[in-house]
């Protein structure tokens, strides 16, 4: 942190999370009067030593500006945060451009992407967000500023989405947590957003996700497959028999090996689990000597579902989509329904269903909370009979 001198103004230096950055202070000074030394005005006397000192204490409110946003904003603290700040502070503001919305949904994600703080995944989701207010701005034909994040713009913006975008109520509050997370940014940052957003909420409703019951287990265990649809089934099957998401079973190796767990930190949540090495799992990955294919999760579930239609998992689901009070119910092959998530689906729901205890479940899979893993559970037919038996 520091001053120098370009072209006869001085430049303020100061350095976040190790990169230098500069800022403008627009006071002029002759250069024979910069001293390279001590980065300050020379001491004179006389007038120009009356103006000189001016010149320092200006300087020396710079540092001490400097110094209470960065006590302030700690963690936060990003060079738009100096430059707004000092801007107000020392009445530059008239000088500066007026952000857009863009402007800061730009700067939120190139400081996501610095701090290398969202994956691949969640980056696009990000943008897709984002992508989608472009296009309502363009609708609307005016520019977004944060104060124009009011009721009225969510409402329209819910609107679009479910009609022009045809997204679901579930999707569609998965996708208003994104841009929250940003206006969430906004506030930590300092930066004047309109607080509408804290009220609007869309309302989730149970899901139409499937399980494998012990006998379609069996079935896809022992279906004849080519080799090609062998190697998919026995990576499903990992999924099954450790309870993990595809991310994590898909990497498995002798490296995560604890004794007689596999012990591996999931990616998506950096939460540990301790999956123990049962007969069935540690059969298949001695099969492929623990060293696995890395194959895409969009290529893995077409072949799980090509698979899962040669076992005969013809069964109708009656897929529900809800749009606000809308409902709209599609009849699905069960087949089409099974993706690589479900062999974690299918894990939790069996293992319950046979007694495991709950904590245990929660231990080996991950999942912090009851309520976490109760959306899991898939409903099994069988338990009417069970039901049933009990009080006939």
């Amino acid at each position: 942190m520091g001053f120098s001198l370009f072209r006869n103004s001085i430049r303020f230096y100061y350095y976040i999370k190790g990169k230098q950055y500069a800022y403008s202070t627009k006071i002029k000074i002759d250069r024979s009067e910069w001293d390279l030394k001590s980065q300050r005005p020379k001491a004179r006397r006389g007038k120009t030593g009356e103006a000189n000192r001016k010149i320092t204490h200006e300087l020396n409110e710079y540092q001490r500006a400097y110094d209470l946003l960065k006590s302030k904003y700690k963690e936060s603290f990003t060079k738009e945060i100096v430059k707004r700040e000092f801007d107000r502070h020392f009445q530059l503001a008239q000088t500066v451009k007026t952000l857009t919305y863009s402007d800061y949904f730009n700067i939120y994600l190139q400081q996501k992407k610095e701090s290398d703080s969202v994956k691949k995944d969640s980056w696009q989701k990000y943008t897709r967000i984002h992508t989608a207010i472009m296009a309502m701005q363009k609708k609307a034909k005016k520019t977004y500023y944060l104060k124009d994040f009011d009721n009225a713009f969510f409402m329209d913006f819910i609107a679009y989405l479910r009609t022009e975008k045809d997204i679901s109520d579930n999707t569609l509050q998965r996708k208003l947590g994104f841009f929250k997370s940003f206006l969430n940014w906004c506030i930590v940052s300092g930066y004047q957003v309109n607080m509408d957003f804290k009220k609007v909420k869309v309302k989730t409703r149970e899901t139409s996700h499937v399980s494998l019951t012990e006998q379609e287990l069996q079935i896809l265990t022992k279906v004849e497959l080519s080799d090609r649809l062998d190697y998919y089934r026995d990576l499903f099957l990992i999924g099954v028999y450790s309870g993990q998401r595809y991310s994590d079973y898909s990497r498995f190796n002798k490296k995560y090996i604890e004794g007689d767990n596999i012990k591996i930190r999931a990616k998506k949540t950096g939460q540990f689990s301790y999956i123990p090495l049962s007969k069935k799992l540690t059969a298949i990955l001695d099969k492929y000597d623990w060293k696995l294919r890395t194959i895409s999760s969009q290529k893995f579930n077409i072949a799980i579902q090509e698979i899962c239609k040669i076992a005969g998992f013809d069964e109708i689901i009656q897929v529900d989509k809800f749009y606000g009070s809308k409902k709209v119910s599609k009849d699905v092959p069960k087949w089409k329904m099974i993706a690589s998530h479900t062999a974690r689906r299918t894990f939790i729901t069996l293992c319950l269903m046979k007694g495991v205890p709950e904590p245990l479940v929660m231990q080996v899979t991950g999942i912090k909370s009851l309520k976490t893993l109760q959306g899991y559970i898939r409903f099994d037919k069988k338990l009417n009979k069970t039901i049933s038996q009990a009080w006939d």
